[in-house]
């Protein structure tokens, strides 16, 4: 079960998220092609015990919030708090859309640190499959969350956009990192924002989402 903590107006948190990646697409991540890659026996009992190792390891949790835009052009979106994005891609995913849903999932710190302590030591294939683990897993909680999201919004008749963006991609400069952060209070989950703007723990992710009618208006 997931454990919800309401405590600040209007922002969801999920402490505990109950995902398992795909190991298929851990191994995509890895750069192994079905049919094409081989895998020789030790290495294949690495994986096994690599994925399993990350997957214990990893403590999944997120938070959420939605927020309307009271500004828009084709290169920027403004939102009711304020934050301005300019990023001509992002108009464009929200061009249909009045409201967004801002999202940031982490795995914490503990997988983070056994990486580093991994790849220290010279085990850096086993560094990798963690690594691949812990960043499949922040990516399937953001999924989550837009699966629990959208159970709910269909009941106002609307749902996600299928697509999400994120800092750093596009011309959305990564520093954006910096306000939704402070929107979403993420220092409640444990998190932090260096001073170039990466989030800590590593695998982490902030997310951006609109929210759309699911019967186009009259």
């Amino acid at each position: 079960m997931s454990s919800i903590n309401l405590k600040y107006h209007d922002i969801t948190y999920f402490r505990t998220i109950p995902v398992t990646p795909s190991k298929e697409l851990i191994l995509a991540r890895l750069g192994y092609r079905k049919g094409v890659t081989g895998l020789d026996d030790r290495y294949f009992s690495l994986l096994q015990e690599g994925i399993k190792r990350g997957k214990m390891l990893c403590r999944p949790a997120g938070a959420y919030t939605r927020l309307s835009i009271v500004e828009r052009n084709s290169e920027s979106i403004k939102l009711e708090n304020g934050v301005e994005f300019n990023d001509g891609g992002l108009s464009r995913l929200l061009e249909n859309t009045r409201e967004v849903v801002l999202m940031a999932s982490t795995v914490g710190s503990d997988i983070v640190e056994v990486i580093y302590n991994e790849v220290k030591t010279g085990d850096a294939a086993m560094g990798l499959i963690l690594d691949s683990t812990a960043s499949q897993t922040a990516d399937v909680v953001l999924n989550w969350m837009m699966d629990f999201l959208n159970k709910i919004l269909e009941r106002e008749g609307k749902r996600l956009t299928r697509h999400r963006y994120s800092p750093g991609f596009g011309n959305l400069q990564l520093s954006m990192q910096k306000p939704l952060f402070e929107t979403l209070k993420l220092e409640t989950l444990g998190m932090e924002l260096t001073g170039k703007y990466m989030l800590v723990p590593e695998k982490s992710v902030i997310a951006i989402a609109g929210v759309e009618n699911i019967f186009a208006e009259g």
